[in-house]
Formats: C-alpha cells, sequence, structure tokens
C-alpha cells in the first residue's frame, strides 16, 4: 500500500493539469531518474554528486525518439484509461503543478518494471524503439506498476 496516494494527488488537480473526467487515473507513482532514489537516501553533498551525474547521464541518453520527450528531473506519473502522464510537482508538498509531457497508449509498446530494493526501476519502450528510464520510489504506488501496464501493454 502506497503511504502516499500520487493517484489522489493527480485526481485532486485533473482540471488543472488538464486530465477530462472521463479520463479514469489506473495507477499514480514518483517517477525519479533512474539511480537517485538510493542518492536522495544518502543526502548530503554525496546524494547530491550522485544525482547530478545521472541527471547528466539521463540527458545525454535521451536524444532521438519519442522518449527524447521524457522530461528530466523528478515528476509525478499516472497511467491513465487513455494515456501515460508525467506532471511537475511542488518541491514542497510533492502536489502535482502542471503537466510536463503525455502519451497516448498507442505510442507506448511496453513498460517493463523491476522490483529492486528501495525503488522499481521501469523501462517505458515507445512503439519508436526509443526506451525512457526512471524508477519509483516505493510506498509512492509504484508497486502496482507493472500490474496495471501488464493490463494495458499485452504481451508483458
Amino acid at each position: 500500500m502506497a503511504l502516499v496516494d500520487i493517484a489522489k494527488k493527480i485526481d485532486k488537480a485533473r482540471d488543472k493539469l488538464g486530465i477530462p473526467a472521463d479520463e479514469e487515473i489506473l495507477v499514480a507513482c514518483t517517477a525519479n531518474p533512474r539511480g537517485t532514489v538510493g542518492a536522495i537516501a544518502l543526502g548530503g553533498v554525496a546524494g547530491a554528486a550522485i544525482k547530478s551525474k545521472v541527471d547528466k547521464r539521463k540527458a545525454e541518453a535521451a536524444g532521438e525518439g519519442i522518449a527524447g520527450s521524457w522530461p528530466g528531473g523528478r515528476n509525478l506519473l499516472a497511467i491513465t484509461s487513455k494515456r501515460l502522464i508525467l506532471c511537475k510537482m511542488s518541491a514542497m508538498s510533492g502536489k502535482p503543478t502542471e503537466m510536463s509531457a503525455s502519451w497516448p497508449h498507442s505510442e507506448i509498446a511496453l513498460i517493463e518494471v523491476e522490483k529492486g530494493k528501495t525503488a522499481y526501476p521501469f523501462s517505458v519502450v515507445f512503439t519508436d524503439g526509443s526506451v525512457a528510464q526512471a524508477e519509483g520510489a516505493k510506498a509512492s504506488g509504484a508497486d502496482r506498476l507493472g500490474e496495471v501496464a501488464a493490463t494495458i501493454w499485452t504481451g508483458q
């Protein structure tokens, strides 16, 4: 069970984010650049250095294809009945502030989710073959990400 109900936060902000009433939020979680959940846990100078290095690698890898439109930094992710969305989040409250990207289900080939010690690393494989990687923090709803994705993108 999620300690922080990201789906509820996104649902409360649906008007501000431009999510229509007929679009159901199926699952939601945080979406951090891969490798940063452990860095955040370390904190201090070491955590900041690791996060900076991961963000740089992510920016270098993003380059081309649909995955190139994946925004960097921490986001809130939701799989809805129609699309995958990412929202910027307030650093203070963790509430969504605006939608930063969205892709219809038809642009996504599959979502692969792993179970890690401190996070759920995942890869979003787009239909053009490009891949975006991130990770959902434990207790943010990421534990259900793979299960829900499998119901939409069959063959996972």
